[in-house]
């Protein structure tokens, strides 16, 4: 298969600001290749870096910080392509425009045979919270006392547990203790929250995302954790436009409502979708809203209040925001 494989150069500051305007263009999944943060990590006698390669070491003295993202060849990838080129001279524009760095974008088409496996070297086990250890499809893991293996083939979409926002996410779930809840997970990419939902103690999981390739993704990998139809159903589409899956997804597993619900996606959607929660959980049902940069967690906060919904925890990482609410 054909990829469109574009490399964006920036700074380690605008790297971590170009994964909001990212996910607003639905670019849901990204590579970051950060000096600092690989330096710092080889640096660190505790990291457990027996795999290193020349090739890490050569990204931790490079100067710039590299995003890929690898895209369909098609007229969706097209898309996404045509936009970042829009984007990138207009974030030049801003005042702040010495933060981004370079913002210099470079594009080729790859065959899938070239790349799809060369990023695995770098995707290790690795805990979140006090109980759950993610862990890549092809690796193994022997757990310890009390610990939950969550296995995940991410498959090209967004949720290996890796970014800030999926971790804050599973933290609130771990400290919720979903035992026997329904929980519903919007924007669910790899199921990653979902599927760790259910080994948390969740009873049954539903999971939406606009990609089918994520819905798919989702699916599989509850399967491979031991979650069947019985207990997990994934689904494409947008429930903002599409009223017939919105009834799919209130009716699912008997309807009732949902005792928990996950959205990491983006201020905006999140705030869009407000209306909606409500509709879906149950009375004393919560929810959970990541994919929040700072400066938008007001706006998210002030557009679920009128919905009945009290702020009663939160977790924020290098400026990203999870937020967990109660309903009034």
């Amino acid at each position: 298969m054909i990829w469109i494989e574009a490399k964006i150069y920036t700074s380690s500051v605008g790297a971590e600001m170009l994964s909001a305007e990212l996910l607003r263009l639905g670019i849901s999944g990204w590579q970051t290749e950060d000096p600092n943060e690989v330096d710092a990590y080889l640096a660190n006698e505790d990291s457990p870096f027996d795999y290193a390669a020349d090739s890490v070491r050569r990204q931790a003295a490079a100067e710039a910080a590299v995003i890929t993202i690898y895209l369909a060849d098609d007229s969706q990838g097209q898309g996404c392509i045509d936009a970042l080129r829009r984007l990138l001279p207009e974030l030049k524009e801003q005042p702040q425009s010495a933060d981004w760095g370079e913002l210099r974008l470079e594009v080729r088409r790859r065959s899938s045979e070239e790349w799809e496996d060369n990023w695995k070297q770098y995707y290790k086990p690795f805990k979140i919270g006090s109980r759950l250890v993610v862990c890549p499809s092809w690796e193994d893991y022997a757990p310890g006392a009390d610990e939950l293996v969550l296995k995940i083939e991410p498959g090209g979409s967004f949720g290996t547990g890796q970014h800030q926002t999926t971790r804050l996410c599973l933290e609130l779930l771990e400290k919720m203790q979903p035992q026997g809840a329904r929980l519903l997970d919007i924007g669910c990419g790899t199921g990653i929250l979902s599927v760790g939902a259910l080994l948390l103690g969740a009873d049954k999981a539903a999971a939406v995302d606009i990609e089918e390739h994520s819905a798919r993704a989702a699916a599989e990998n509850a399967a491979a954790n031991g979650f069947g139809a019985d207990r997990y159903y994934s689904c494409c589409g947008d429930i903002l436009s599409d009223e017939a899956l919105l009834g799919r997804l209130a009716a699912c597993f008997g309807g009732d409502g949902y005792d928990i619900i996950t959205v990491n996606i983006v201020a905006d959607v999140i705030i869009a979708m407000s209306p909606l929660f409500g509709e879906l959980l149950r009375r004393e049902g919560r929810l959970i809203c990541s994919g929040i940069i700072g400066g938008r967690r007001d706006d998210v906060l002030a557009a679920l209040q009128p919905y009945g919904f009290v702020l009663i925890d939160e977790r924020e990482d290098n400026g990203w925001h999870a937020l967990a609410f109660d309903r009034a």
